[in-house]
């Protein structure tokens, strides 16, 4: 019996609901007291194409789907043809049959037929809630607390009509009695756990807006592009009441230059892009670099290049944010590996940017930013705000002032307009303290080591690597394979192989720690999702340490842990 750990996937055309109807699923399981993890898979347009969320809630702590499903919820035909093998064992395929009746062949696995849509539109007179009504179904074949799922309908369309929160638990109501007619899966046992009043359901980008809230972050700008858009749409609900602002801005340009000049006013400011819109703000972070001026920008990996799958995962724009734009210059580059890191590491880019006068790029991707995890309500006592060198007060001087002074550690004091005795000149061209133009040499080769040797400095202040486990082979990765890795890792220590988890948090600058970690190590497996093996390559260049194999893909969905642990024991011989 496989007892607290069910895995859904919901699956239908584009507009039929099934996203509505997994994040309904989604809250009950965090209300249930289980840990949730969700792999949304849908196309970049409004209606039409296939769409698929999967939803496992677990009383484990979870980061992943894993490998296989427990249920298929099939409003389509597709549905089955792509998901049908993916069911375990034992499993169960809902599949509504209103439009279309079709074989299937898995004797392995029960098969309840029902014409969920005729039904809605016959006894509620909406053919959409179908959907609601499937959750009764699953909610009477696998024991769910009713009244629960109910609480979770009403909470979630209180801000809706009566009219429609009286449908939807109609609706549910339905799909109860309906589901009567069918075996319950006795193979299962979902228990209420209750829920846990400590824990937090978020997306990785609301937990972005939240940590940049905390942080005092009173400025956003930015155009629409997903997955990155959820950050501008929640920081556009919350900021205004917090004194804040936030601006759709008419282009990638625009949002980028809006927030520099916002944090040039003394405004902790961000913008938030995916890879196409990060193309366009490369100049203006040059710009950024070169007036020594604190921004913070996210970019939301997803497929490229170019429009490349808009609603699918990527890991492929590392050595863009690294190195993206012309010339040298001074950026920090983190990369949460999970939707808690996302607050933190939102928060701590405010500080870094303003501590060490450079951008800071959150480097974050589809299955972090648009999917959900239930996370330990965040700790705000530990959590310090820290502005570095700015200026609110100057004692009076001669002449305009030395905004970009030369210091020991590169940083120089950074006035904000208004101070009194704090003018100076800002400009792209190369300059002296004060912000003059000149291309003397002595000046632009102290004022080259100024911005650059601030690298050193904030080392100490970054993301170190995280170490878990022990022995001789090592799994390396970043982000959102972080889940997949985990649960692989379970599954080679089945099998008696025991290996280490070097999980990097910061591109750049590159820290030695990845060095030390990979000493004694015989054979890396770099797990990533990109073509080229960015990360592997970005650790060859900075360790020298080359024996590596690469676990890559690049289709736009994420990882299942037998991918990677599969692979490790094929190459292993085991």
């Amino acid at each position: 019996m496989k007892r607290n750990d069910l895995a859904v996937r919901i699956g239908g055309q584009a507009g039929d609901g099934s996203l509505a109807t997994g994040e309904l699923l989604s809250k009950f399981f965090r209300r249930n007291g289980f840990f949730v993890a969700t792999d949304k898979d849908f196309p970049s347009r409004i209606r039409g194409g296939h769409t698929s969320y999967a939803i496992r809630g677990a009383q484990k702590e979870i980061f992943s789907i894993g490998d296989n499903i427990d249920v298929l919820l099939a409003f389509d035909e597709d549905s089955i043809s792509l998901h049908l093998d993916e069911i375990e064992s034992g499993g169960l395929l809902i599949y509504d049959n209103s439009r279309k009746d079709m074989d299937i062949e898995r004797k392995d696995i029960r098969m309840y037929k029902m014409p969920l849509a005729n039904i809605a539109k016959d006894k509620i007179g909406l053919e959409l809630i179908k959907n609601t009504m499937a959750l009764g179904v699953l909610a009477y074949l696998f024991n769910f607390n009713e009244s629960l799922m109910r609480e979770t309908i009403h909470d979630s369309y209180k801000n809706k009509s009566e009219k429609i929160i009286e449908e939807n638990i109609k609706a549910f109501e339905v799909g109860l009695e309906h589901a009567k007619n069918f075996q319950k899966m006795e193979n299962y046992k979902i228990e209420n756990l209750g829920v846990r009043e400590d824990t937090l359901l978020l997306m990785g980008n609301e937990a972005i807006g939240l940590g940049a809230m905390a942080a005092g972050c009173k400025f956003i700008a930015a155009y629409p592009i997903t997955p990155a858009s959820d950050v501008l749409e929640f920081l556009s609900k919350h900021l205004p009441e917090r004194g804040g602002i936030a601006i759709q801005a008419e282009s990638e340009i625009a949002a980028i230059n809006m927030a520099i000049g916002a944090g040039y006013a003394g405004m902790r400011s961000m913008a938030v892009t995916s890879g196409p819109g990060f193309d366009l703000k490369t100049e203006a972070l040059g710009l950024a670099s070169m007036i020594e001026q604190p921004v913070v920008v996210l970019d939301a990996m997803r497929s490229g290049p170019s429009t490349g799958m808009a609603t699918k995962t990527e890991q492929s724009d590392l050595f863009h944010a690294i190195y993206g734009g012309h010339g040298e210059k001074p950026r920090i580059v983190i990369a949460p590996g999970n939707v808690e890191e996302a607050f933190y590491f939102s928060f701590h880019a405010f500080n870094l940017a303003e501590k060490y006068q450079v951008p800071v790029i959150i480097l974050s991707d589809e299955l972090i930013s648009w999917n959900k995890q239930v996370v330990k309500k965040f700790k705000l006592d530990g959590l310090k705000i820290e502005r570095g060198k700015i200026m609110l007060k100057i004692e009076s001087q001669d002449r305009e002032f030395k905004r970009y002074e030369f210091t020991e550690d590169g940083i120089s004091p950074r006035p904000i307009p208004g101070v009194k005795n704090g003018i100076h000149l800002e400009t792209g061209d190369e300059h002296d303290e004060y912000g003059h133009i000149t291309e003397k040499i002595p000046n632009r080769n102290k004022m080259m080591e100024k911005r650059m040797k601030r690298m050193d400095f904030m080392k100490k202040d970054l993301f170190p690597s995280i170490v878990q486990g022990e022995g001789n082979i090592a799994i390396v990765g970043l982000g959102s394979t972080q889940g997949p890795i985990m649960e692989a890792i379970e599954q080679l220590n089945e099998r008696n192989v025991n290996v280490k988890y070097i999980r990097i948090r910061t591109l750049s600058p590159f820290l030695d720690d990845v060095k030390d970690h990979l000493k004694n190590v015989d054979l890396a497996f770099f797990v990533e999702q990109n073509y080229t093996g960015q990360l592997e390559n970005l650790v060859r260049l900075y360790t020298g340490f080359d024996k590596t194999y690469a676990i890559r893909k690049y289709d736009g969905r994420s990882f299942k842990p037998k991918m990677i642990s599969s692979k490790i024991l094929e190459v292993l011989g085991k």
